[in-house]
């Protein structure tokens, strides 16, 4: 059933930004008496039933991978005498992968490790990837060394798995990925799989994941936080993409960042928890020479955010800033304490941002920690946007009468107003819904918005509002 739902989506998604289907006339219910949402921290969250290796734009490449060498890496080993067999590791995986080769497994085991620096020109296949997995209790360490190194910084890979990483304290980022200064010639495809990747940076511009001219990549079922002032992903000129089932915590900047001509990408199934400022921001400033392609007339377009759960977003939890035909919907955002949508134009010399959507969205807030429901900023097009069929409900107000937009901001289509969602257990951060929910049924149906639902089950018809699907 999912593969088949799958299949239909990739299959309608060159329409998906283009059309937009015939309103779905729903029946207001009777004055609600549901409990009120209760204020809690998020509990850790429980795994998903499936591992998130479902596609919203390619598979990831590597689920047929064939691996046909060894090789290993360990504190204690050596690069001189070493030959890189578990009996005789080398000691760094700048030597292991001067003998990588399609097919080959760099395996780093337990202990403390160096930041990596640049491994250049890793080049597998699509059958026979090269991958760097670490043992379950392997740390690369950024205080083992005192220069200015990335935890990895991998330059023009090709077909590379990073899997089962933790990576701390390394600076300016944890994970770097380019494709080499050659901008017509992007790296990927890639696969990045449970990687954990905290408290990276020196208060800058440092980020735990920066991937700059990547096209085809996955990052999977990974854990980012404390990436200090940057982002915990920053895209730069990156195409077709699929980031789902990640936790994003207690960041002091943002979450994920498509910018610099980024197109393609869809953020699914994910969690953003604490973050200060922009859980996810679609687009941004660029500098021209960083742009990918050089001539891309945006910032940003067709980027997808569906099935996320927000929990405690700073600034904004969606900030669309010249990104064009982006889509967020069917997310669950609970207790936003800036902004709960925000529309701007930080680039305005690049095609403005326009053609945004943001539908089917399930929004439990308090007024009084609220500075603005959907706000549109300077030389922004908010006429050109689609707001509708999101649930509003306010802990703090039980007359709520709707949202309150800015002036020039299309009213709110069909929204269900004031009436408490009823999640199952939303002391203990369980966020699904009881089966007298308002939000079952009341979503629209849309092309680009029948991805799974945050737990990979298919959305029923007609759909609920929100990232769960119903009971």
């Amino acid at each position: 059933m999912i593969s088949t739902i799958i299949k239909n989506w990739v299959c309608c998604l060159g329409f998906a930004f283009f059309w937009f289907p015939l309103l779905v006339l729903w029946a207001t219910g009777c004055s609600d008496t549901t409990p009120k949402v209760l204020h809690t921290e998020y509990a850790e969250p429980w795994p998903p039933a499936q591992s998130p290796d479902l596609v919203g734009r390619l598979e990831p490449f590597d689920r047929n991978a064939v691996y046909n060498r060894d090789l290993y890496v360990a504190p204690h080993g050596d690069d001189h005498t070493g030959d890189g067999s578990e009996a005789a590791p080398f000691e760094t995986l700048q030597r292991a992968a001067k003998d990588a080769r399609p097919g080959t497994r760099i395996r780093l085991s337990a202990g403390r490790h160096k930041p990596v620096g640049t491994l250049a020109d890793l080049h597998g296949e699509r059958r026979a990837p090269i991958a760097i997995v670490g043992h379950e209790k392997a740390i690369i360490d950024g205080t083992l060394s005192e220069e200015v190194t990335p935890g990895i910084h991998l330059s023009n890979p090709r077909y590379v798995v990073l899997e089962n990483l933790n990576i701390r304290n390394a600076y300016p980022h944890g994970v770097n990925i380019d494709e080499g200064g050659d901008y017509s010639a992007p790296a990927g495809p890639l696969v990045l799989r449970r990687l954990h990747i905290a408290n990276i940076g020196r208060g800058r511009n440092n980020d735990c994941l920066k991937m700059s001219g990547v096209k085809n990549f996955h990052v999977l079922e990974s854990h980012f936080s404390g990436c200090d002032r940057g982002e915990a992903i920053d895209m730069v000129g990156c195409h077709e993409g699929f980031i789902s089932g990640n936790t994003f915590r207690d960041m002091p900047g943002s979450g994920v960042q498509t910018k610099g001509g980024s197109s393609n990408v869809t953020i699914h199934g994910n969690r953003f928890i604490n973050i200060a400022l922009r859980s996810v921001n679609l687009g941004g400033h660029t500098g021209a020479p960083f742009f990918r392609p050089q001539d891309a007339p945006f910032e940003a377009a067709r980027i997808q955010v569906v099935s996320n759960i927000f929990y405690r977003s700073g600034d904004a939890a969606v900030a669309f800033v010249g990104c064009i035909d982006c889509l967020s919907a069917h997310n669950t955002i609970i207790d936003p304490q800036g902004h709960v949508v925000r529309l701007l134009e930080e680039h305005p010399e690049r095609a403005v941002g326009r053609g945004g959507r943001f539908v089917n969205n399930l929004v439990a807030f308090s007024v009084a920690d609220l500075k603005g429901y959907v706000t549109a900023g300077r030389h922004s097009r908010p006429d050109t946007f689609i707001l509708g069929w999101n649930l509003w409900y306010a802990h703090d107000m039980k007359d709520l009468k709707g949202p309150q937009y800015d002036p020039g901001i299309p009213p709110e289509q069909s929204a269900v107003i004031g009436k408490a969602p009823r999640f199952r257990d939303p002391a203990g951060g369980d966020y699904r819904l009881d089966p007298e929910s308002p939000a079952i049924g009341q979503a629209l149906e849309m092309a680009g918005t029948n991805l799974p639902d945050y737990d990979y089950r298919a959305r029923g018809f007609p759909p609920t509002i929100g990232a769960h699907g119903a009971p």
